[in-house]
């Protein structure tokens, strides 16, 4: 997911609690113009967990963040099509890595990158250059049922 670059679906966003909601009306607009409702409500999901992770990121990374000429006090996320794989990714200032946390029943928090893990094709992180990392997952569409997949194969029964 390295050396891809994309403007056209792409959103700054603020450091903000609302972020994760502006992220998931972005990523609607762009799949149903993709015409990808099959993931929407996937792509939502996950990238509300990838925004808020940011978030959280950027509000725990020390003061001497080495991206701060990057404008740290935003994040970005973008997405775009490979093929039939939809990518979307979610840059923020901090270099501290994404952890798959293993939360006991009571905590409060620590399990979203369980669902990304669970309903993305595959998931990552990178250090871009300039500073910063990149949190990227790829979603593909589920095979239709055994039944949908029968009558395609047969379409006069």
């Amino acid at each position: 997911m390295t050396g891809v670059t994309t403007t056209e679906h792409y959103l700054e966003l603020s450091v903000f609690p609302t972020s994760p909601y502006y992220a998931r009306v972005h990523v609607q607009r762009v799949l149903e113009g993709w015409r990808r409702d099959d993931l929407i409500e996937t792509a939502q999901l996950v990238i509300s967990e990838l925004v808020s992770n940011a978030v959280r990121a950027h509000t725990s990374c020390p003061a001497d963040v080495e991206a701060t000429h990057l404008g740290s006090d935003r994040i970005w996320m973008d997405l775009y099509l490979v093929g039939e794989t939809v990518v979307l990714r979610v840059w923020d200032a901090a270099r501290t890595p994404p952890v798959l946390r293993d939360p006991g029943p009571d905590d409060e928090s620590g399990r979203g990158l369980h669902l990304v893990d669970l309903l993305a094709t595959s998931w990552g992180y990178y250090r871009p250059t300039p500073g910063g990392k990149i949190v990227w997952c790829t979603l593909t569409a589920p095979p239709p049922p055994p039944e949908e997949q029968a009558g395609a194969a047969h379409p006069h029964r």
